[in-house]
């Protein structure tokens, strides 16, 4: 696969196309890394799709000779996914309504424990599932946090059906293994 643009010989529409087929499974795995922990699946879709819409409007930026397309659009994807992460992380972090009845009073301590200790917990396996590496990082959130399906998954990272149920099972298996060594 060269690093060229994508040609333009037909329509604009299959310049874009040829961009998507391209470097969907790259943007999607770069946004996914960014969001994965905070941002819903249709977040995530809606971060690949700005992604693009940049990307092809902004090709008349990109020049061969000072750079390869690949990063040229892997910088775009880095750089949008942020600015996500930023504005979901705002929204999540405005999340008190005033006439809530439990505002004002403070949590028991009970409660406060609890939710630390949920918190470290949640730390711990995000961190166990990022340890993992590709493309079994992805297989795991596809799969538990995006509740996709194998073939679904398959599609999406360019594997076989039978290669992500392998792979999702050894990455189970480590995933035990770290986290009961950790707890």
């Amino acid at each position: 696969m060269t690093d060229e643009m994508p040609e333009t010989c037909g329509s604009a529409r299959n310049a874009y196309e040829q961009l998507v087929s391209r470097f969907g499974g790259y943007v999607y795995t770069i946004v996914l890394s960014k969001l994965g922990g905070l941002g819903s699946r249709e977040d995530i879709e809606d971060c690949v799709s700005d992604v693009f819409v940049e990307v092809y409007s902004s090709m008349e930026k990109f020049s061969g000779e000072k750079g390869s397309l690949r990063a040229f659009v892997g910088s775009i994807a880095k750089r949008r996914a942020i600015d996500a992460f930023r504005r979901l992380s705002y929204k999540q972090s405005v999340t008190v309504p005033a006439d809530d009845e439990n505002t004002g009073s403070l949590p028991s301590s009970e409660d406060t424990s609890r939710q630390a200790e949920e918190n470290i917990l949640r730390k711990k396996l995000w961190d166990s599932v990022k340890s993992l590496g590709q493309p079994d990082r992805d297989i795991i959130l596809f799969q538990y946090f995006y509740r996709m399906q194998t073939g679904e998954i398959a599609r999406k990272l360019g594997m076989s059906p039978a290669a992500v149920r392998k792979r999702s099972q050894r990455a189970r298996k480590k995933l035990k293994s770290i986290l009961s060594d950790e707890i």
